[in-house]
């Protein structure tokens, strides 16, 4: 009987210990990440205002799978891919990319870096990086931003587009 106690708080215990242990794992919510993004930057005529969000022709792929694909179209020429590969996100506000290859920031090479973001209105995903030295090993040490539009799929294909 006495065995048979012990054993049941014994078990009864471990289950207390391991759910309050759970209870200390930092839970968030997954992000909608995933989607073609468009890389903006924001272009004003007037000194310390925003201005209006335009479009470059720099983008990224962020698939549900965890891969990531950044590539830029050359105007009149072939698009290039300039970076890939996967990403996870780590809490409500930041997620790892690890980077395989990046042939416009070759720093990043098999490298992981920690990206802070904020997405609004699942519209727009603001980040903030920091890189602390360039390519030549020139000290940085500068956080850098960037604002990426989700591209969606329109309701008809544009009369105006020329293919």
């Amino acid at each position: 009987m006495k065995k048979t106690y012990f054993f049941t708080m014994l078990t009864v215990m471990l289950l207390a210990v391991t759910n309050a242990m759970a209870q200390n794992e930092v839970r968030f919510q997954p992000a909608n990440l995933n989607g073609i993004w468009q890389l903006c930057h924001y272009v004003s005529e007037i000194p310390d205002v925003p201005g209006v969000l335009k479009p470059t022709t720099t983008f990224k792929v962020l698939s549900d799978d965890g891969r990531i694909v950044n590539f830029t179209l050359i105007p009149g020429s072939d698009a290039i891919i300039t970076g890939y590969g996967t990403y996870k996100q780590l809490s409500n506000t930041s997620y790892k990319e690890s980077i395989i290859k990046n042939i416009h920031l070759p720093i990043f090479d098999n490298r992981d870096n920690v990206i802070e973001f904020e997405l609004v209105n699942d519209e727009l995903l603001h980040l903030k990086y920091y890189i602390e030295k360039d390519k030549n090993g020139n000290e940085l040490n500068s956080w850098f931003h960037e604002t990426w539009k989700r591209l969606k799929m329109p309701a008809k294909f544009p009369e105006d587009l020329v293919r």
